[in-house]
């Protein structure tokens, strides 16, 4: 019973998740706040969905294969986004688009089984046991490891892939 007195109670642990969860979603607000219909129809983008925990964005091209992402933020930016490559109906791709030698991983990923987008800044990246030693913490107060920074990225290497 000794332990039991001295561990924080579950009130305690449920308010500092909940604190969490605020601080990730304030996080998550503040830097998707440029990523606006204006910068979308320019960059020839479908936002579907823009509201926490979830940044679900499709790349257009006239002729070539749209590209769905769907991020998912939970844990903004303790951890990096959880990055799903999709097709356009939202369904996950089996072969990721592009040639192997891109950000567009085509072996499945240890954790998820799928396709994955292997660059620093997305959680399969530094998940994976390739880059494990390549710490998440030392990039996430940059500005280009933000989301609309990671997303940017990720469009010109698409963009390369399709052009």
């Amino acid at each position: 019973m000794g332990w039991l007195a001295k561990s924080p109670s579950i009130g305690v642990l449920l308010r500092a998740a909940a604190v969490h969860r605020l601080a990730a979603k304030a996080l998550f607000d503040s830097d998707l706040v440029a990523v606006t219909a204006s910068l979308a129809e320019i960059r020839h983008w479908i936002i579907h969905k823009l509201e926490f925990p979830l940044l679900d964005c499709e790349f257009k091209h006239a002729d070539k294969p749209h590209l769905r992402l769907r991020f998912h933020c939970d844990d903004w930016n303790t951890q990096p986004p959880g990055i799903e490559v999709l097709a356009p109906d939202g369904e996950p791709l089996t072969v990721a688009p592009g040639r192997r030698t891109s950000v567009f991983n085509h072996s499945a990923h240890p954790d998820t089984g799928k396709p994955f987008i292997c660059m620093r800044g997305s959680r399969e990246y530094h998940t994976h046991p390739s880059h494990k030693n390549d710490s998440w913490e030392a990039l996430r107060n940059q500005s280009r490891y933000s989301l609309g920074g990671i997303l940017t990225q990720i469009w010109n290497a698409w963009r390369k892939e399709v052009a």
